[in-house]
C-alpha cells in the first residue's frame, strides 16, 4: 500500500509540474557519419521496417545504409531526384522503390516496409508507393550500418535525422501513424535497433546493444525540441492514468 501511495504522489506531482523533455537530433554536415558494427539483429531476414524523422537540406545522399564496399543489405532513407524523392533499396536482387513527396528543410517522418512479398514507403504516415518483391529472405552481410552515409564517402547526407527505428517485423500503416510522433521505450517486441540521440550519443536503446560510434568526422547533436517535439509514451489502460519508464526517462 505504501508503494502505491508513493506512486500516486509521484503521478500527482508530475501532473502539476511542467515536464520539459529535450529532443536532440543528429546533425549531418555532409562529412560526418555514425558507424554501427554489424550484428545479427541488424540483419532482419523475413520482414523489415525502417523509420526515421528527417530534415534534409541536400538533394541526394544515403542517410541510413547497410551498404558498403559491395556488401549490400538495405538502404533507407536515400534522398534522390533533387531532394524531392525518397528511395528504398533491398537485396538480394537490387529491388528499388522510388517515391515522390520529400521536402527540403522540413521535418518529415519516413518509413520503409517489407513484409515478405511487397515493399512500401510512407511519408508522414501516408503510403506513397509499393513494389512487389518476393524472396525467401533478405541479404545478410557483415557490412556495418552507417547513419549519414552509404556505399562510399560519395554518398553523405546533409541535414538532421532523429528517432531511427529498425524493426524485424512489417509495421502496419496504423502502427506507423499511431507511434511516429512518440518516443519509444526501446523494449518493444521485434524492435532491433532504436536511436533517439537524446543523450548526446548514438546509443541503441534496445537490449541488442547496437551502439554507434564516430565513423567519419565528429558527431554533433542539436536541440530540435521547438521544431520536433516528440512525445514520450504514456499508457492509460481503461482510462486510468499510469506512467511508464519511457515517460520518466524523458524528464530533464
Amino acid at each position: 500500500m505504501k508503494q502505491m501511495g508513493y506512486l500516486c504522489i509521484i503521478v500527482l506531482c508530475l501532473m502539476c509540474m511542467k515536464i520539459s523533455a529535450k529532443n536532440l537530433a543528429l546533425e549531418l554536415d555532409g562529412k560526418t557519419a555514425i558507424e554501427v558494427p554489424n550484428s545479427d539483429s541488424l540483419n532482419p531476414k523475413s520482414e523489415i521496417t525502417i523509420e526515421a524523422w528527417l530534415n534534409m537540406n541536400s538533394p541526394d545522399g544515403e542517410c541510413l545504409a547497410k551498404d558498403w564496399g559491395g556488401k549490400r543489405d538495405y538502404i533507407f532513407p536515400e534522398i534522390i531526384q533533387n531532394g524531392n524523392g525518397l528511395r528504398f533499396v533491398l537485396w538480394p536482387g537490387t529491388k528499388i522503390l522510388d517515391v515522390q513527396g520529400l521536402k527540403q528543410n522540413v521535418w518529415q517522418h519516413v518509413a520503409g516496409v517489407w513484409d515478405g512479398t511487397e515493399m512500401l514507403v510512407y511519408i508522414d504516415g501516408k503510403k506513397m508507393g509499393a513494389l512487389p518483391f518476393e524472396t525467401k529472405e533478405l541479404a545478410a552481410t557483415d557490412a556495418p550500418l552507417y547513419i549519414g552515409v552509404g556505399d562510399s564517402q560519395n554518398w553523405f547526407c546533409t541535414g538532421l535525422i532523429d528517432e531511427i527505428r529498425i524493426w524485424e517485423v512489417a509495421r502496419t500503416e496504423k502502427e506507423i501513424n499511431e507511434f511516429m510522433k512518440k518516443v519509444l521505450s526501446g523494449d518493444e517486441p521485434k524492435l532491433n535497433a532504436h536511436y533517439t540521440f537524446d543523450e548526446g550519443n548514438a546509443k541503441d536503446n534496445t537490449k541488442n546493444g547496437n551502439d554507434g560510434k564516430d565513423g567519419f568526422g565528429k558527431a554533433n547533436y542539436v536541440d530540435v525540441t521547438k521544431d520536433l517535439n516528440l512525445q514520450p509514451l504514456s499508457v492509460e489502460p481503461n482510462d486510468k492514468l499510469s506512467i511508464t519508464w519511457a515517460w520518466l526517462k524523458q524528464i530533464r
